[in-house]
């Protein structure tokens, strides 16, 4: 019995990662429907698994789930959208002045690394690589300074940021160098030193002061 329970609940995880994933990506765009049983026999599996899986990113609050109409993918409103854009900036830039006190070596190798692959996503036309790396760097300041309530409020913020497209939005049409060229001038205003400086790099960039939505 304990095999067939975990064979469910590895089931139910990779059904969420699947899900998640196209939430993610664009694939799903806000306001459209999960249909369980559809997405039940689109994967050949029971909708139990489905079931879990959906609450699960209703938890998350990646999907948006009503009595008698079903579940959608979370789509907010303009105001709202306002709102986590000043929330990311907020964040971000709390991060990166806390991040002047701690930063090591490491951590700028780390970062600069993470620039360099972008490029080369950037280069390979890969835009989903590029949208998880342009995450990834974001998250790395964010531990520099070693506050878990940072690391915390961005783990649920940023799948909603995804998701709504405030940030690594699939559809932009811009120039993606001059956003890699903008992680680079982020890990100058760290190296500088100077922490009002870096912290309001940081807020500019996260709050679309320097212009365009995917960054």
């Amino acid at each position: 019995m304990a095999n067939v329970e975990l064979s469910k609940d590895l089931l139910s995880d990779r059904i969420y990662d699947i899900l998640r994933a196209s939430i993610l990506d664009g694939s799903r765009e806000p306001g459209s429907r999960l249909v369980e049983s559809e997405i039940a026999r689109g994967m050949n599996v029971s909708q139990a698994p489905v079931r879990e899986a959906v609450k699960r990113l209703v938890h998350e609050g990646l999907v948006t789930s009503e009595p008698r109409r079903g579940s959608y993918v979370t789509a907010i409103s303009p105001d709202e959208f306002v709102i986590a854009r000043q929330l990311r900036a907020a964040i971000e830039s709390v991060g990166a002045r806390s991040a002047i006190s701690s930063l090591a070596n490491g951590d700028l190798v780390d970062l600069r690394n993470i620039v360099a692959k972008m490029r080369t996503a950037v280069a390979a036309g890969d835009w989903a690589e590029f949208r998880s790396l342009d995450m990834r760097f974001h998250e790395r300041v964010l531990l520099i300074g070693g506050h878990a309530v940072l690391a915390r409020v961005w783990a649920v913020l940023e799948p909603l940021l995804v998701s709504q497209r405030a940030i690594g939005d699939p559809a932009y049409t811009g120039d993606r160098a001059a956003v890699v060229e903008w992680h680079d001038d982020l890990i100058a205003a760290l190296e500088a030193g100077d922490p009002e400086a870096a912290s309001a790099a940081f807020f500019a960039h996260a709050s679309g002061a320097l212009g365009g939505d995917n960054r």
